[in-house]
C-alpha cells in the first residue's frame, strides 16, 4: 500500500499529510474530549454527545485518541463512585462504537452483574467470550460466567 501511496502523490504531486496540516481549522478541533463529552453528560446532551463521539471518533485528527479506553476508564470511575446506571450508559455506548470488542462488552456485563441482572451480565459475559476466545478478555468473561452460574 506504501508503494500505491507514493504512485499516487507522484501523480497528483499532493501529500495528504501535508494537506490535512495545511487546512487544520483548529476552531472544530477538541482539545480535551473526555471534558467535551462530560460536559455533554452533564447537562443531559446524550445525543449530542453520541453524535460528536461518533464524528470524532470517525475523524483522522483524532487517530491517535484512545476513544474506547477512556470511555471504558470514565465507565469504571463511575461504577467506583455508585453511579452504576451512569456507568452501565456508558459501556452501552462504547459497545454501540466497538462492537467487536471483547473489552466492552465485559465492561458492561460487569455493570449489569453490579445492578443484580444476572441474564444480561451472562449474554455480555457470553459475547466478550466470543469475541476473544483464547484471550485475557474471554477468559476472564469465562471465570465470571463460571462463577455466576455456581451462586
Amino acid at each position: 500500500q506504501n508503494t500505491e501511496t507514493f504512485v499516487e502523490l507522484q501523480k497528483t504531486n499532493k501529500d495528504p499529510v501535508l494537506e490535512t496540516t495545511l487546512t487544520f481549522n483548529e476552531d472544530n478541533f477538541v482539545l480535551d474530549p473526555m471534558q467535551y463529552f462530560t460536559n455533554l453528560f452533564l447537562k443531559g446532551e446524550i445525543d449530542k454527545l453520541k453524535m460528536e463521539a461518533k464524528r470524532m471518533i470517525g475523524d483522522p485528527n483524532y487517530r491517535f485518541f484512545n476513544f474506547e479506553s477512556k470511555f471504558n476508564q470514565a465507565g469504571y470511575q463511575l461504577m467506583e463512585s455508585n453511579q452504576i446506571q451512569e456507568a452501565i450508559f456508558v459501556f452501552q455506548m462504547i459497545t454501540e462504537f466497538f462492537p467487536n470488542s471483547a473489552n466492552a462488552w465485559d465492561s458492561l456485563a460487569e455493570g449489569f452483574l453490579k445492578v443484580g441482572d444476572k441474564e444480561k451480565a451472562k449474554a455480555f459475559y457470553t459475547k466478550a467470550m466470543e469475541l476473544d476466545a483464547n484471550g485475557r478478555i474471554g477468559k476472564h468473561a469465562q471465570d465470571m460466567l463460571k462463577s455466576i452460574n455456581e451462586n
